[in-house]
């Protein structure tokens, strides 16, 4: 294995790595969205995956909202919170 291989290699991880940890501000205040551009929607059980799924969309900043899904499955119910995408200049 030569070291350009193995180079290339680290720096593809570094930059896998650093893609999964999304920078999407959580507020739970409707000020702090004034001005910003609604995207959609999304939800999930999990905080980082619901920060994921609200950059997947294009934002920067996730309302969550009130309504909170319980969803039965293999394990049980669980709960899915629920959050409004917005693209907001300066990450307000």
């Amino acid at each position: 294995m030569n070291s350009r291989w193995l180079l290339s290699a680290c720096l593809l991880t570094l930059v896998a790595c650093g893609s999964s940890n999304p920078h999407v501000l959580l507020v739970d205040d409707e000020k702090r969205v004034q001005g910003c551009r609604p995207i959609g929607t999304v939800s999930d059980n999990d905080m980082e995956d619901l920060q994921r799924k609200a950059a997947e969309l294009g934002g920067n900043v996730a309302l969550m909202t009130p309504q909170r899904k319980a969803k039965g499955g293999y394990f049980g119910m669980q709960e899915y919170a629920t959050a409004d995408v917005y693209s907001c200049e300066g990450n307000k």
